[in-house]
Formats: structure tokens, C-alpha cells, sequence
């Protein structure tokens, strides 16, 4: 034990110095009227559609014998058919009240990075469609996708916030997105936290007739209040679900950033029941062969939640994709010839991404995809004109009128395999817009997106004894301690090393792809969050040494009232077929007042001065990013650092300063102490600390780390063990 405290006080003197340095890496019907019986079962499949005649003028007067449903080449039987319009629709020739939720209609205005001109050609089109009469109870949001998917505007009504917000995104000043949407995103998640209205107040919002003890004015009055406050937390906790998975994709290639962020806008809106639209101003998308499955995953999700996508294609006029997709070819050459790799070691993104450029080079047509997107979800493409507005008139028709049908496909097997489906009219004179197919998922898996990769691994979770054919590490890290909620990091590290590389010698290159789900359960073994990821990846074989030798990292953050949980994940090796499974509890206690403190984690890599850092990431330090790792060891050498990272939350509500202390332990002994000097709290109350050990002397052990925080007469702690080895 002496030996331990002899090492422990000379490296700990460094302590102080070292601790601030890394190393350079970082509503209900009333009695009278008439009631719906119009409701699809486990089984049944709906379906809404929309029909114009040859002129383009909206057809609404047909009836479900008018309607043919081809499901899998096979007719199916029309059970119901009802035509939608605003609050109301009509079935079997009465009109019946629609339920609250269902009566608002949400419509993402979605813009990608463009040039000036089609910047100018999107912001008209918006403008112009948000400026007329809107059909009853639509609400508009406004994103931007840059180098990841940022919200400029959450769902409203008032076309004052629209126009400012369409306008930003049109701007061209694409790097403070990130911090308007993180802004937003912290309103967002206060408005759902504060929320305490109950769901049926929303029908004084939408139907303005809510029943009172007082006078009927004052009751509808209170009504509505109640209605809008629920209805802004709905909307508000759909807008937090379409974010989710900004950060997952914000270094990678442009169109599978694209691609996730479209079905991330999908997977939040999935919930909502009614029809929902996404309007995509974009200039085109070129999909290489990795990600023709991602994108199919988008039409898939989206025909299963009832979202049609309007893709608006704002290259204007006489557009020659060719020229385009020659260019991308010789980027494609550029970028292979130069066998780059970036100052850590890894894969350099140019690099990774070079082959999937050259394979797209060959897809020529960019509206291609947009247009698919379009019309297999019920929408249609915008495209080869500078005047949207005719266009932009359809689409608001459609928002608000159009027909539900539902049948029974007689499913026996939910195999997971795409069912193609077709809707025709006996009338040939008549144009249908509806889905070109969905998923056959079992309904206990049928949620907002799930999609096949992640089939297989929901049921290996139920699998007993659980697979252990992939290893990773996974669990869930306390970020911030709350009365009501904590904040959480759920994290997943997938060493590539155990992952299988397929090459293709007579090409030179490689191709792999891991897949994962994380099931976040509390203590009666509900799900309450889910997360799913998946990378696809191709490369020349000059640099698969490097890509073996790094880890895929999945990080995601989620807001968890006081409780007992399970980290559920498991992950899914592609090319060999082979799953993992791994099961991790977490604890989430309350903390009402009084100093914070997160759980204390080891440091894989730091990189200093990231010129694209997240205000709001909590794993970053002076400037710098933090990569923080679950595997629990170090390896002691020349150079080794002990780095531990961890944030203290100072409570703003006490006046005394906050003190911090780490104490070493090995086999429950403390072998050395040493209180830090801790900085004064950054722009967001939060004072992110990092210890580095010199580790090279330290003798081999398990030691455990506990440091303590205090402020007044508060305490916060934590504990981390970390095993030291002896390099070999």
C-alpha cells in the first residue's frame, strides 16, 4: 500500500497543473352528432388519398366502391372510406366530427443549403404559401438542414414567425443555425417539462366548446387556453423527437445527412395521428447503392406515419443533371488518388466518402430521388419552373382535403419485407396520389420508424440466453441531476476491430456496416425511449488497417424522471450476421436544490479548438470536444494520462462558491487526495472539468476515483473505477 501512495502523491502533484490540459486529440363529439365509426384494428392498414381530374382540380365526391386497393398484387376489400376536410369528414354521406388531435395538420418546411439564386426561388415559394388563407388548424414548423438537421421555428400559426423564420433559412447564413436550433431546443424541452395539461383540454383549443360550470364564454375561454398550452406541449415534444438524431450524422457525408435527417423529421412526427407534410426545398439528391436501404427506410416510415413529403426542386429551369454528375465523378477521382487520412489516425472524410461520390456520379438524375420520395408517399415533385405558386396551391388543398381508406391485407407472417400497394379509381379519367407501399411489421414493433435492420434486433433483446456474438460496450451517464428530470447521455462504443470487413480485391475496396437499437426501460419493463443507428460505410483497401482500428461511437441525450432503469442495446455486424446484446441498469435519482455533480467518465480523445462545437454539448472542455469512453481501462505507458471528465452544476440559488476534491483509492484505501481548482461556471452555468493523471509510473490496480463537490452545506459525488495495466 505504501508503493501505491508513494506513486499516487507524485503523480497527484502534477495534478493541479495537468488538470486543465489534455493532450492534443477532442377533443370528444357531442351527443347529437353523429359519431365515427370509422377505425382501423391491429391488422388493418390506412391509407389517405388524394384525387384530381385531368384539369388538376380535387375530386371529393367519390365513394369506396369507386375505389380499387391492389396490397401485394393482391385486390383488397375497401372496408371504409371517409373524405377528410378540415375538422370534420364525411362518412356514409353524414358529416362527423373529427377527435382534437386529429383535426391539426402539421406542415415541415424543410430547406437544404442552396445557392443564391435558388435561395431566392425558395424563399418565394414559401412566402407565397404561407401568405393565403390556410385551411383550419395548420400548423407550420421551419427547418434547415446544414451539416445537420437545426430548427429555425416550432409548429405555429402566426405568419409573422414564419416569414422571419423562412427568411433566416434562406439567408445563406448556414453556420448560426446550430445555435438558433439549440436555442429552440432548449425552450422546447421546457415546455414539455412544464407541462400539466391533460390531453382532452385540447378540444377547447381546436373545437372551441368546452363545457363550464361558469358562464359558456367563460368556459370556452378557459377552454381554449388549456387547449393551446396542451397542444403547444404536443407539438413541442413532437418537434424535441424530429432533433433526436441531429448530432448522430453532423460530420458525414451530405446525403446521408440529408437522408437521416428527412427520417428524422418522420420518426417525431410518426406519433401524431392525421395526415402530416413535409415541403423539401432542395436542389436535387444523388443516392449512392450504400444508402438506396436508408432511403427506403424514409418512403417506409413515412407511409406507415401518414407523412407525405412535396419535394421542391429549386434549380429552376432547364436543369442538365449530367453536368452535375460529371462533376461529382471527378471530385470522386480527386479524392481517392489522395490517400489523406486525418491527424488522428482515422479515415479522413473525404476519403470515406470518395467511393460513394463516384457511385453517385452514375445516378445522374438528382430529381430522380426527390421525385420518388414525392410521389411513393402521396405527395408529388415541384420541379423545372421559377413560378412554384400554381404548385403551392395543390399542396395547400391537400393539407386539408382528402380521403382515408382502410382494408385488411390479411397479413400471416410479418416477415419484415416491403408489400408494394396501389390505389386506382374505376374512372379513368381521374388522377390518385397515394403510397407506393409500407413494411409488414408485427404490431408490438410497428412504432414511429421502426425499420428492418432494427426487427432482428428487438427480437434478439427478447432472446434468451442473450447473444454475445458482437462485443461493444453500452449504458446510460447522468449529465445533470434535476427535481422532475435528469439528464442523460446514453452511449455506445463499437470497437471495429470484432466487426467484419468485406473486400473486394478486384476493386480495391472494403464495405461494412453496423446497425444498433437501444431500449431505454424503466423498473416495470416499459420502453420509454428508443434509439436506433445505423452505418453503412465503404473505403479503399490502402486504409482499412485504419478503419479496423477504430470504434463506432453513438452518443444521444434523454430527459428521465426519478427512477430505476435498463440500458437495453444490441448491435447487428451486417456482413456476417452476427448480434450482441447488452444490458446495463442506471438509476436516476431527484435532486430538488443544492450542488450537481454528472457522473465521472474516462476520456478517449480530446480535440482542442473544434471550430463546429455545440454550445450545448456537455462533453467539451475549454473550447475542445471531448470523446468519452465506458471501457474502464488504460493501459500504463510513456505519455498514458488517467483523464476523467465530469461537470459540476453550481445551484444559482446559493451564495457560497463551490469546492471540489478527488480522493484515490485502491481496495478501499485512500491513497492519495487532492482538492481542484475549479474555474468559475461557463455561459450556461456549467463548470466542465477534466483530470488528467500521469499514469506512466502507476502501478498495475484497479483504483477508484471519487470526487466531491460541495457548495454551502450541499454535497454531490461520484465514483469511477478504473483498471490500470501493464503494457506488455
Amino acid at each position: 500500500m505504501n508503493s501505491y501512495r508513494g506513486t499516487m502523491k507524485r503523480t497527484l502533484a502534477l495534478l493541479a497543473l495537468t488538470s486543465a490540459l489534455l493532450p492534443a486529440q477532442q377533443q370528444q363529439p357531442s351527443a347529437q352528432q353523429p359519431t365515427s365509426t370509422f377505425e382501423a384494428t391491429a391488422n388493418e392498414v390506412m391509407i389517405d388519398v388524394v384525387v384530381r381530374d385531368k384539369k388538376g382540380k380535387a375530386v371529393n365526391d367519390l365513394t369506396g366502391a369507386d375505389f380499387k386497393v391492389i396490397d401485394n398484387g393482391v385486390e383488397q376489400k375497401v372496408l371504409g372510406t371517409r373524405v377528410v376536410s378540415g375538422a370534420e369528414a364525411i362518412e356514409k354521406g353524414a358529416k362527423v366530427p373529427l377527435d382534437a388531435l386529429r383535426q391539426v395538420r402539421l406542415v415541415t418546411l424543410v430547406f437544404e443549403e442552396l445557392s443564391n439564386e435558388q435561395r431566392l426561388i425558395a424563399r418565394k415559394a414559401a412566402l407565397d404559401l404561407i401568405k393565403g388563407d390556410q385551411a383550419q388548424n395548420v400548423f407550420y414548423s421551419v427547418m434547415a438542414i446544414t451539416s445537420q438537421l437545426n430548427a429555425l421555428q416550432p409548429f405555429t400559426m402566426d405568419k409573422a414567425k414564419l416569414k422571419d423564420a423562412i427568411e433566416k433559412a434562406t439567408s445563406g447564413k448556414y453556420l448560426t443555425f446550430p445555435g438558433e436550433s439549440n436555442r429552440i431546443k432548449t425552450g422546447l424541452r421546457d415546455v414539455v417539462a412544464n407541462a400539466s395539461n391533460p390531453q382532452a383540454a385540447l378540444t377547447g383549443q381546436v373545437a372551441s366548446s368546452t363545457p363550464s360550470t361558469t358562464s359558456p364564454a367563460a368556459g370556452a375561454a378557459a377552454g381554449q387556453a388549456a387547449g393551446a398550452a396542451y397542444l403547444e406541449q404536443k407539438t413541442a415534444a413532437i418537434m424535441l423527437e424530429m432533433l433526436q438524431f441531429d448530432a448522430t450524422y453532423s460530420r458525414d457525408e451530405s446525403t446521408r445527412i440529408s437522408i437521416f435527417s428527412l427520417l428524422s423529421l418522420v420518426r417525431g412526427q410518426y406519433s401524431m395521428p392525421g395526415r402530416k407534410s413535409v415541403i423539401y426545398f432542395t436542389a436535387g439528391m444523388a443516392v449512392p447503392t450504400n444508402l438506396d436501404e436508408p432511403f427506403r427506410n424514409v418512403l417506409s416510415a413515412a407511409n406507415r406515419g401518414n407523412i407525405s413529403f412535396y419535394s421542391v426542386d429549386t434549380r429552376g429551369v432547364g436543369v442538365d443533371d449530367t453536368t452535375e454528375a460529371r462533376e461529382a465523378l471527378n471530385r470522386a477521382t480527386k479524392n481517392i488518388r489522395e490517400d489523406t487520412t486525418s491527424t488522428d489516425g482515422n479515415v479522413s472524410k473525404d476519403q470515406m466518402r470518395a467511393f460513394d461520390t463516384a457511385e453517385t456520379s452514375g445516378r445522374n438524375n438528382v430529381s430522380g430521388p426527390i421525385r420518388d420520395l414525392a410521389e411513393s408517399t402521396g405527395g408529388f415533385l415541384v420541379s423545372n419552373s421559377n413560378d412554384l405558386r400554381p404548385a403551392l396551391k395543390k399542396i395547400n388543398e391537400e393539407v386539408n382535403t382528402y380521403y382515408e381508406l382502410f382494408y385488411n391485407p390479411g397479413i400471416e407472417t410479418y416477415d419484415g419485407k416491403f408489400r408494394k400497394t396501389r390505389v386506382d379509381t374505376e374512372r379513368k379519367d381521374l388522377v390518385v396520389q397515394t403510397r407506393n407501399g409500407y413494411f409488414a411489421l408485427p404490431l408490438n414493433i410497428r412504432g414511429p420508424a421502426v425499420l428492418p435492420y432494427e426487427f432482428a434486433l428487438l427480437k434478439a433483446l427478447d432472446t434468451a440466453p442473450a447473444p454475445e456474438a458482437v462485443s461493444f460496450r453500452a449504458g446510460a451517464i447522468r449529465l445533470q441531476p434535476g427535481k422532475d428530470y435528469t439528464r442523460a447521455q446514453l452511449l455506445v462504443e463499437v470497437p471495429m476491430s470484432g466487426i467484419t470487413f468485406t473486400e473486394d480485391k478486384a476493386a480495391g475496396t472494403f464495405k461494412m456496416r453496423v446497425s444498433l437499437v437501444s431500449l431505454i426501460k424503466d423498473a416495470k419493463g416499459n420502453v420509454v425511449k428508443k434509439f436506433s443507428n445505423d452505418l453503412p460505410r465503404t473505403g479503399p483497401l490502402t486504409v482499412l488497417a485504419q478503419a479496423k482500428a477504430g470504434n463506432f461511437n453513438y452518443k444521444d441525450q434523454m430527459d428521465l424522471p426519478p427512477g430505476d432503469y435498463t440500458v437495453e442495446t444490441a448491435v447487428i455486424d451486417h456482413e456476417s450476421g452476427k448480434i450482441g446484446v447488452h444490458k446495463a441498469p442506471f438509476t436516476v435519482a431527484s435532486l430538488a436544490s443544492g450542488v450537481g455533480l454528472s457522473n465521472l467518465t474516462l476520456v478517449r480523445n480530446y480535440q482542442p479548438g473544434a471550430k463546429d462545437l455545440d454550445p450545448a454539448e456537455p462533453f467539451q472542455f475549454q473550447g475542445g470536444r471531448i470523446t468519452p469512453t465506458l471501457s474502464g481501462q488504460i493501459i500504463a505507458g510513456p505519455g498514458v494520462q488517467m483523464a476523467t471528465f465530469f461537470i459540476v452544476h453550481p445551484d444559482a440559488s446559493i451564495k457560497a462558491p463551490v469546492a471540489a476534491k478527488v480522493e484515490v483509492l485502491v481496495e478501499g484505501n485512500v491513497v492519495a487526495s487532492l482538492d481542484l481548482p475549479l474555474p468559475k461556471p461557463d455561459a450556461l452555468g456549467r463548470i466542465p472539468y477534466v483530470m488528467s493523471i500521469p499514469a506512466e509510473k502507476m502501478p498495475a490496480a484497479t483504483y477508484e476515483l471519487h470526487v466531491i463537490a460541495t457548495q454551502g452545506d450541499t454535497k454531490a459525488e461520484d465514483r469511477l473505477k478504473v483498471q490500470v495495466l501493464a503494457k506488455q
